[in-house]
């Protein structure tokens, strides 16, 4: 029994077909037969019962094909492993992603990746702008899904994933709560609620003051949870991003789009940045789950 020939059953289980299972793996669908026939010769046990042009698991084959693909995954994560004590780095992996976004798809991700990767430890931290880039350099995160706020470095891989459009979180009892849209202009008279560190509470304020011209009044908290909280008793509004243009909504907590003068939203770009001397098979892996869950 071969590796290829558990490979090639299990790609015919998966896809449901021969045909597809030969493209997968860009041989023939003779070869992905003969293969298969030949597993079931060395085993001496039908796993799949042939029915003209379609087919269907035996009792057997059914259970063959659980125990194989788990193999596989072993496996697989077991290349990975060795390929981190070769190049110095461990078969786990670290993602940063900020706290400030509204999305699902980081989560998704990691979700994905634990189920393509049992074996293999993911962790995903919350930070600031700031936050993730210092983590970043000090190589508590292998990677980070991030705004862009500065240029782009040589330094880093730096996959474009989306366009983040802004949004402020009032409460419904908040004056402004009945807008269609805010400018910053307008929330000058509101109190700004950042999510921060202590030690980049200035980073923050900053930003919000130099690159999007608010003057008004800063609240720092350390969740979003803690955030809307304050939100929610009407002691300020909150900055959020999501990757849709949508106009107000929620009811307890209003989201209404934030727009220039001109009455265009605000927005950012998203990326996937990682250090480029850091780069492994698993950060690319991942990268590549977020590009397909933002595509």
């Amino acid at each position: 029994m071969l590796m290829r020939q558990l490979e090639y059953f299990c790609a015919v289980c998966r896809s449901g077909s021969f045909t597809k299972a030969a493209e997968e793996n860009f041989v023939s669908q003779s070869a992905i037969s003969q293969q298969v026939k030949a597993l079931e010769g060395d085993l001496d046990i039908e796993l799949i019962e042939r029915r003209g042009r379609s087919f269907r698991l035996t009792p057997a084959g059914e259970h063959f094909y659980r125990k194989a693909a788990d193999i596989l995954a072993q496996l697989e994560d077991l290349r990975y492993e060795v390929q981190g004590i070769a190049g110095g780095y461990g078969a786990k992996l670290s993602v940063g992603y900020l706290n400030r976004y509204e999305g699902w798809e980081v989560q998704a991700a990691v979700a994905a990746f634990a189920a393509r990767h049992p074996h293999i430890e993911i962790n995903a931290i919350g930070g600031s702008h700031d936050e993730l880039y210092r983590m970043m350099l000090a190589g508590t995160v292998d990677m980070a899904f991030n705004d862009r706020r500065r240029e782009l470095s040589d330094d880093f891989e730096n996959r474009y994933l989306m366009t983040g459009y802004a949004y402020a979180e009032l409460s419904e009892s908040n004056p402004l709560a009945t807008a269609e849209r805010l400018t910053v202009g307008v929330l000058k008279n509101q109190t700004a609620i950042l999510i921060a560190s202590p030690e980049l509470e200035e980073v923050e304020r900053a930003f919000y003051r130099d690159h999007l011209n608010f003057d008004g009044e800063f609240l720092f908290v350390r969740s979003r949870e803690e955030g809307r909280m304050l939100v929610a008793g009407n002691h300020g509004f909150m900055p959020t991003e999501s990757r849709l243009a949508e106009g107000p909504s929620g009811t307890i907590l209003r989201r209404i789009p934030l727009t220039t003068s001109g009455d265009q939203q605000l927005s950012h770009e998203y990326y996937a940045f990682w250090l480029k001397s850091r780069t492994t098979p698993l950060v690319e892996e991942f990268a590549e789950i977020l590009e397909g869950l933002f595509a």
